[in-house]
């Protein structure tokens, strides 16, 4: 009998253990389960922001030496990150001779320009046009997925991409 009251003492003493410190064990579960719906919730959130396309506002300029008419096909567009995208541009020699230009290119907000890849573009090649003929000059882009995580581009919804033609000669002398 006395064996009995020894192991009932120690089975007892076990269940106190075991009930007292339960209140912790249901504490740091509750946790766990709070965290791992904080990091799926996180996840889910940027996968949305990554999907959700970003305005691009398309804007040109010719510089009062070239008589260019240059505008885009579209003056806004929208690219979700990680597409390949082709923007396409009208330009015309208004004059009656024969003129070359030159492009440049801006970005508004400039941090944003480190994320999008020129794969093809008519910028700073010399471009030839005869009097009164008309083309089509192409900008193919890629916007990296990166930007929906970097802390100053997550946020910006809106872009603008602007190009400039000048008057090839007078480009270059003003570049030496």
């Amino acid at each position: 009998i006395e064996s009995y009251k020894v192991i009932k003492y120690f089975n007892m003493n076990i269940m106190k253990i075991i009930f007292s410190k339960l209140y912790l064990i249901i504490f740091f579960l509750l946790i766990l389960i709070l965290l791992f719906y904080l990091v799926i919730n996180k996840f889910q959130k940027n996968k949305e922001t990554a999907n959700q396309p970003i305005t691009i506002n398309l804007l040109t300029g010719v510089h009062p030496n070239l008589s260019w008419e240059f505008k885009p096909v579209k003056s806004k567009i929208f690219v979700k990150p990680g597409e390949v995208t082709t923007v396409e541009y009208m330009v015309e020699n208004l004059g009656n001779k024969e003129t070359t230009g030159v492009a440049t290119f801006a970005y508004f907000p400039n941090q944003f320009g480190n994320y999008i890849s020129k794969i093809n573009c008519f910028c700073y090649d010399a471009r030839t046009l005869k009097p009164e003929e008309k083309d089509k000059y192409s900008l193919v882009m890629f916007i990296d997925p990166e930007v929906t995580k970097d802390s100053k581009t997550k946020n910006v919804k809106e872009i603008t991409i602007q190009f400039i033609f000048f008057d090839y000669k007078e480009y270059k002398k003003s570049e030496s």
